[in-house]
Parts: structure tokens; sequence; C-alpha cells
């Protein structure tokens, strides 16, 4: 065997993860970028970021 040449069933391993390597990516983004930006433009979740900020024991520059 060549060193090209992979076993059968490694390459449809590897096929099938291309295709599920894309949908963790897209999911990946998803929920570490896309839904956090959008809860932000929700007015209950920023008036409990808000409620949360006067809680706080110390002060954060910038925030409030």
């Amino acid at each position: 065997m060549d060193e090209t040449e992979q076993p059968k069933g490694l390459r449809g391993l590897l096929k099938k993860s291309g295709r599920i390597g894309a949908i963790i990516g897209f999911v990946w983004i998803a929920l570490n970028i896309a839904l956090p930006l959008a809860l932000l433009r929700v007015p209950a979740v920023q008036r409990w970021l808000v409620a949360l900020d006067n809680n706080l024991p110390f002060h954060i520059p910038g925030i409030g």
C-alpha cells in the first residue's frame, strides 16, 4: 500500500468528520458569538445587567 492510499474505512471517517466539523463550527459560532450579542439587545437582559452592576461590591470602570 502506498503512503497516499488510505484504508477504505479511514477515508469514510475523514469524509464524515469533514461534514460534521462544519456543523460543529457553525454551532460554536452561534452559541459563543451570535447568541450573546442577540441577548444584549433584549431590554430585560439589559435591565438585569444594570441591576447586577449596581449590586456588585466593587466598581468596574466603563460599565454603567
